[in-house]
């Protein structure tokens, strides 16, 4: 029951990001190869954990972790996806340079809120199953901490430079800024 309950869960909040990067984000010269090779991993990841889901069990208290993760995880995308959907952004490794700054939403708290709901979801996975998975959580988190970082010198390498650098005092990269929060 339990095992279900995660693998449940794991292809509804992987399948959102899956369609997040047909469906939603731009992508007019095709996939680039830095997406394609996350995407890669991510399909790895994602069978690791259903196959060490099903070979070792899991339990009751990292699975209500997992599902609260997975849940959070959700949320913030959806909530990121309602707020781009207007204008959505490119998708992640395009190089192509940002034409909107986004600022409400998710977005006031954080300025990737898409990568902190894939790293909420991959730490989530790890706290259900545990060993490797660890292992594959801290390397995607990585790989979107690297990705922001890059995603950052491009905002502020464009004609909003200015007003990203206001935006950047505000808001946490990944993380909110949690004095930030406390008075919103």
């Amino acid at each position: 029951m339990l095992e279900a309950l995660v693998v449940i869960f794991a292809i509804i909040t992987i399948g959102s990001f899956s369609w997040g990067l047909r469906g939603h984000f731009r992508a007019p010269d095709g996939m680039p190869r830095g997406m394609q090779a996350l995407t890669a991993v991510s399909g790895l990841a994602g069978l690791l954990l259903v196959f060490l889901t099903l070979r070792n069990g899991v339990e009751l208290p990292e699975t209500l972790g997992f599902v609260a993760m997975s849940l959070l995880a959700l949320s913030l995308f959806w909530w990121a996806v309602d707020t781009t959907r207007r204008r959505p952004p490119h998708v992640a490794h395009s190089g192509k340079d940002p034409d909107t700054l986004y600022e409400d939403g998710p977005y006031a708290y954080v300025r990737h809120p898409f990568y902190l709901a894939y790293c909420l979801f991959w730490v989530g996975s790890a706290i259900a199953v545990g060993g490797h998975q660890w292992l594959v959580a801290a390397f995607l988190v990585i790989w979107y901490y690297v990705t922001s970082r890059r995603e950052e010198t491009h905002f502020l390498r464009s004609s909003m430079a200015g007003s990203y650098s206001e935006y950047r005092r505000r808001t946490g990269m990944i993380l909110p800024k949690v004095h930030r929060i406390r008075h919103r």
